[in-house]
């Protein structure tokens, strides 16, 4: 079983020379609506286009996406294994944007992502190296991996306008009382594979879903996993903010090669996970009380 962070892997390294993994359909694996209200409008698209001009010959168009969630103006919140493979200066012939509106593939409302080094980072407890042919990061068993948090922020150059940011929960997870507590995610991801195989993103529709299930088990202050009653997560999901009382409690991590078989999400309202996230954001730009 192939993790989540399969639907984003071609375009990130410059000396990339295999094919990047996606699947391309409906998004959010029994999904209960699509949000044409724009009521999650904190909650975003990163594309990976690739210019069909690039040296290594690969094709050029979508290369892989994933979810992430506005927490600052210019942060945002998603997949530590999409970020660690951000982490380096990626190639100029590869643009990386996001975009929050309902349907992401609308270009108007694109923000280009800086392609520097420093763009992106993963929490210090992810496994490096991690580039799209070798992770230590397992994703061979659809199981949650103790001691690693799959967190990840990606920074804008400038604030994105117009969007309030989701707030963080605090410690929501710790009340005894949660499992079984019904919660909502929201994301871009995609289910059905592609008429073209795997590598194929031409059946991407860039629409964003939400949908509920329950909570299964809080594992540690790292991860949380679900019960699919009736959502699941499924390819591009990746990053996709869980919502419990407003506030975001976790993101999606792994939802296995069949979006079946488990749903595993990195939690963010721990203390340790917080911390860190804030003062990646300090560090940035300047602290706020």
């Amino acid at each position: 079983m192939r993790k989540l962070y399969l639907a984003l892997t071609a375009a990130v390294i410059t000396a990339l020379t295999v094919p990047q993994l996606s699947r391309s359909g409906l998004a959010l694996t029994s999904a209960e609506a699509v949000d044409d209200l724009n009521v999650y409008a904190n909650v975003g698209s990163i594309m990976v286009w690739r210019d069909a001009n690039n040296p290594l010959g690969l094709p050029g168009g979508l290369a892989g996406q994933v979810t992430a969630a506005l927490i600052h103006p210019q942060t945002l919140l998603t997949a530590g294994h999409f970020a660690a493979r951000a982490e380096r200066e990626l190639p100029p012939w590869v643009r990386v944007v996001v975009s929050f509106a309902p349907n992401a593939l609308d270009q108007s409302t694109w923000i280009d992502l800086n392609r520097a080094l420093g763009t992106c980072v993963a929490h210090p407890s992810f496994p490096r190296p991690c580039t799209p042919q070798s992770c230590p990061f397992d994703d061979a068993d659809g199981l949650y991996e103790p001691g690693i948090s799959d967190v990840g922020l990606c920074f804008l150059d400038q604030p994105a306008h117009g969007i309030r940011p989701a707030k963080l929960a605090n410690g929501s997870l710790d009340d005894t009382r949660v499992p079984g507590t019904r919660m909502t995610i929201v994301g871009y991801g995609t289910t059905a594979p592609a008429p073209g195989g795997p590598a194929d993103t031409s059946l991407y529709d860039g629409i964003r879903r939400w949908g509920t299930s329950t909570v299964d088990a809080v594992i540690d202050q790292n991860w949380v996993t679900f019960n699919r009653d009736p959502v699941g997560v499924c390819y591009g999901d990746s990053g996709a903010p869980t919502f419990f009382n407003g506030r975001v409690v976790a993101v999606a991590s792994d939802g296995a090669l069949d979006c079946v078989s488990a749903d595993n999400r990195a939690r963010v309202d721990s203390k340790e996970v917080r911390q860190w996230i804030k003062s990646q954001i300090d560090q940035r730009f300047g602290f706020r009380e």
